[in-house]
């Protein structure tokens, strides 16, 4: 790798860290002071809300960060195909963004378990207004991550700013989806002028036909993007629908420490997907640091999990902090085969564009995960949705290492058979 490759490396992979850094200190920080705030409860209702939108959110991200960075990477100096990507991307997002907003009136106005949260997810639902104009995927390809970390930075000034100034009593939980919305819509909709203008991206919306098409043509990178990111999300929702507030808040707890330790391989397998994507013989390395990595962090998970719980969350009663230190010890395998699923499946499978192969194996290890919660969340209330999660991954990697060694091994009988 020389000099300028290294230095563009090391510059998205400190933008992405930064980013993440952020998002980090900004959740792990306010999870006690708005626990302290608004009560356990109250923030259970609030993070069911939240999971709900978090997966409608993904849902407007119509697998962008797989087939669009993989397509905007290849064609970073081409004007048209910039321009074209954009919009394409832009009438997706607004098409169905129409059609989440007429599903979410459906179950605030006819579903009992959402009747009477109305206003907390109408105000939640902003959230998805500011993601509308979210750049993340463009920033992405073009391998610019310096702008996604200002952008992060700035929202997250906003979001902690309104929160601190809002949220004051029990019932004041609506406005924390507010404020995080308001600080998205505010800085992604000022970036997305200035990358109009700096890039003279001229905006054309595609035909329902057009966006149709596009829809069935990308559904694998959609599913493979929508499943995966979505899961800890899922599992809080599950818990939601068959727990109580209660459990759905130590669940998120439980959650965010997973994704805060699984943080390093989320990076990396972002800034590595580039890579991989144009040399093949990048795999080898990048897969070493990311199972490496995963490994170190799952059993330094388990074993901080009862100091950092403990030194953390300030909860009324010991038995919740003894919860949340079982439900983290539960999820603590989760980094590391994050590692193999980036290593065989993201990194791996799509490198090889078995696109439909890793589709199957998200949708069935979804379906199974699904499947579970039907009986693991009932009987065991507080910890079924950790146990239910873990046991899902476990089932994504081992599928994704057994199909992507299997491709390899063909490839190389098949090079083997042409000498």
């Amino acid at each position: 790798m020389n000099k300028n490759k290294l230095y563009h490396f090391s510059q998205n992979l400190v933008s992405l860290f930064t980013v993440k850094g952020l998002d980090l200190a900004l959740t792990l920080g306010l999870i006690p002071y708005l626990i302290l705030k608004v009560g356990i409860a109250n923030y259970g209702t609030y993070a069911f809300a939240m999971a709900l939108m978090l997966f409608f959110v993904n849902v407007l991200n119509y697998g962008f960060d797989l087939a669009v960075v993989r397509e905007l990477a290849k064609n970073k100096d081409n004007t048209a195909k910039i321009n074209q990507l954009f919009n394409e991307v832009f009438s997706v997002k607004l098409f169905l963004l129409l059609l989440v907003y007429l599903v979410l009136f459906i179950l605030v106005f006819f579903v009992p378990k959402f009747k009477d949260g109305n206003v907390l997810y109408f105000s939640a639902s902003l959230l998805l207004l500011g993601d509308l104009f979210s750049l993340r995927w463009f920033f992405l390809g073009l391998e610019k991550m310096k702008f996604i970390t200002l952008i992060s930075f700035f929202s997250t000034i906003i979001y902690v700013s309104l929160v601190l100034l809002l949220v004051n009593e029990k019932n004041d939980f609506i406005w924390i989806p507010f404020s995080e919305a308001i600080g998205l819509f505010v800085i992604s909709g000022i970036a997305f002028v200035w990358v109009v203008k700096e890039f003279k991206i001229t905006i054309q919306l595609l035909s329902i036909k057009k966006i149709t098409d596009y829809l069935r043509l990308h559904f694998n990178a959609y599913v493979n993007l929508l499943l995966p990111s979505t899961t800890g999300v899922l599992i809080v929702f599950l818990v939601g629908v068959f727990g109580m507030p209660y459990a759905v808040a130590l669940t998120q707890v439980g959650v965010k420490v997973t994704s805060a330790f699984a943080t390093v391989n989320t990076v990396l397998t972002t800034v590595f997907y580039p890579m991989v994507n144009r040399e093949k013989k990048n795999m080898p390395p990048t897969r070493y640091v990311l199972l490496g990595i995963g490994f170190c962090l799952s059993i330094l998970m388990y074993l901080g999990s009862p100091f950092l719980i403990s030194n953390w969350l300030h909860l009324e009663q010991e038995i919740d902090v003894e919860y949340t230190v079982q439900i983290v010890q539960i999820l603590s395998p989760i980094p590391f085969l994050m590692g193999v699923i980036s290593s065989y499946g993201i990194n791996g499978l799509l490198v090889y564009l078995k696109d439909k192969l890793y589709r199957r194996i998200t949708v069935s290890t979804t379906f199974f995960i699904v499947l579970s919660s039907f009986f693991l969340i009932p009987k065991f209330p507080v910890l079924g949705g950790a146990i239910t999660f873990v046991i899902g991954r476990a089932l994504y990697a081992l599928l994704s290492f057994y199909h992507f060694n299997k491709i390899v091994r063909l490839e190389k009988q098949h090079d083997g058979n042409s000498k």
